[in-house]
C-alpha cells in the first residue's frame, strides 16, 4: 500500500507545481480589486506609482477602454501589476499579492479616495 501511495503524491505534486510554471494573463487570477475614484486618470495612477517603491518599473499605455499602468512588463502575461481605468472606474490586479502584502492592491483602493 505505501508503496502506491508515495507515487501518487509525487504525481499530484509534479501536477500542482506544473499548473503553478505557467503564466497566465493577470487579470485571470484572484488577487484583485476594483472600484470608482473622482480623480483624474493622470492624478490618480501618478498617486499609485507613488504608492510603490521606486525600484518598481511602471510602464503607462493607452489601453482600448482608458490608460493603463503596468507594473514590470506590458505584457499581461509577465506583468506583475496592472491597474486599468475606464470612466471613473478602476481594475486593479497584482500577480502574487501575498508576496508583498498586496501593496498595488493597496495602492489602487487607496489612492481612489479623494
Amino acid at each position: 500500500m505505501y508503496r502506491l501511495i508515495k507515487p501518487a503524491l509525487l504525481a499530484i505534486a509534479v501536477g500542482l507545481l506544473a499548473g503553478c510554471a505557467h503564466d497566465p494573463d493577470i487579470r485571470a487570477g484572484h488577487d484583485n480589486t476594483f472600484g470608482t475614484t473622482a480623480k483624474s486618470p493622470d492624478a490618480y495612477l501618478g498617486c499609485v506609482k507613488g504608492e510603490l517603491p521606486a525600484s518598481a518599473q511602471t510602464y503607462t499605455v493607452q489601453g482600448q477602454d482608458g490608460p493603463e499602468l503596468f507594473v514590470t512588463s506590458t505584457d499581461p502575461k509577465k506583468a506583475d501589476g496592472l491597474v486599468q481605468l475606464s470612466g471613473g472606474r478602476y481594475m486593479a490586479y497584482q500577480r502574487d499579492a501575498w508576496y508583498d502584502h498586496g501593496r498595488l492592491l493597496d495602492a489602487a483602493l487607496m489612492c481612489s479616495r479623494t
